[in-house]
C-alpha cells in the first residue's frame, strides 16, 4: 500500500512538473513554449478580428466539483452575474490566469452581480488522481476562493473545438448575466487588454 502511494506520488509530480495536465499529443516540447512576444503576437490577431466566432456564443456547460466540494455547472451557476471565466489546459498556465484573475477581483471582487471562476481542464486520463491533484491545489489556493475553482475531469478535445483554443494558452471569457460569451482573450493580460475587460464589465 505505502509502495503504491508513493508511485501515485511521483507520477503527480511528474505530471505537474512537465505540465501534461492534457493528453500526450498536446504536451509541450522545449521548441513549442511560447514567449511572451509570441503570446503578444497571437493577442494582436485575436483583439483585431473584426468577428470572433465565440463573442455571442453561450459558453460551453462544465460540470463539476469545485475544490469546496460544491457541484457547479458553468455558466449556470454564474446565472445573473456578469462572470470572468478563466481555463487552462496545462499547469505552467497558471500565471497566465491569474494576470486575469488578480486585477478583476481586485476591481470587481466585492461589488455584487459580479463573479469569477478558474477551470482547470484535464484529460479524463488523470480522473484517478484527481483526489491528489485537488487536494495539491486546495493547500496551493486560499480557502475562500476554493468555491470558484472547479477542475473539468474530462474530454478537453471537446471543449478545444468548441471555442477554437490552443492548449498552449490559458484564456479568459467574459460572460454576461445570461452566460454568452462578450469578450475573450488569453495569455498575459496587459494594461491595454484590462482595460478593455473592466469597460465590458462594467457596459454589462
Amino acid at each position: 500500500m505505502k509502495t503504491y502511494k508513493k508511485l501515485l506520488f511521483v507520477i503527480f509530480v511528474s505530471t505537474c512538473m512537465s505540465g501534461l495536465l492534457l493528453s500526450s499529443k498536446h504536451a509541450l516540447t522545449s521548441t513549442d513554449t511560447l514567449t511572451e512576444e509570441n503570446q503578444q503576437t497571437g493577442r494582436k490577431k485575436i483583439m483585431s478580428e473584426t468577428a470572433n466566432p465565440n463573442i455571442g456564443k453561450k459558453f460551453p456547460e462544465v460540470t463539476a466539483k469545485s475544490l469546496a466540494k460544491t457541484p457547479v455547472s458553468l455558466p449556470g451557476s454564474a446565472q445573473g452575474k456578469v462572470t470572468l471565466i478563466v481555463v487552462a489546459f496545462l499547469q505552467q498556465s497558471q500565471p497566465q490566469l491569474d494576470s486575469w484573475l488578480g486585477p478583476f477581483t481586485e476591481r470587481f471582487g466585492s461589488k455584487e452581480g459580479f463573479t469569477f471562476y478558474e477551470v482547470p481542464m484535464i484529460s479524463s486520463g488523470y480522473k484517478f488522481m484527481s483526489f491528489i491533484i485537488d487536494s495539491g491545489m486546495r493547500g496551493g489556493i486560499p480557502k475562500e476562493k476554493h468555491k470558484n475553482v472547479v477542475t473539468m475531469y474530462g474530454d478537453v478535445e471537446k471543449y478545444m473545438k468548441a471555442l477554437d483554443l490552443d492548449a498552449r494558452y490559458g484564456y479568459a471569457f467574459l460572460l454576461d448575466r445570461e452566460g454568452i460569451i462578450r469578450w475573450q482573450d488569453k495569455g498575459f493580460s496587459t494594461p491595454e487588454a484590462l482595460k478593455e475587460l473592466f469597460e465590458m464589465a462594467e457596459k454589462l
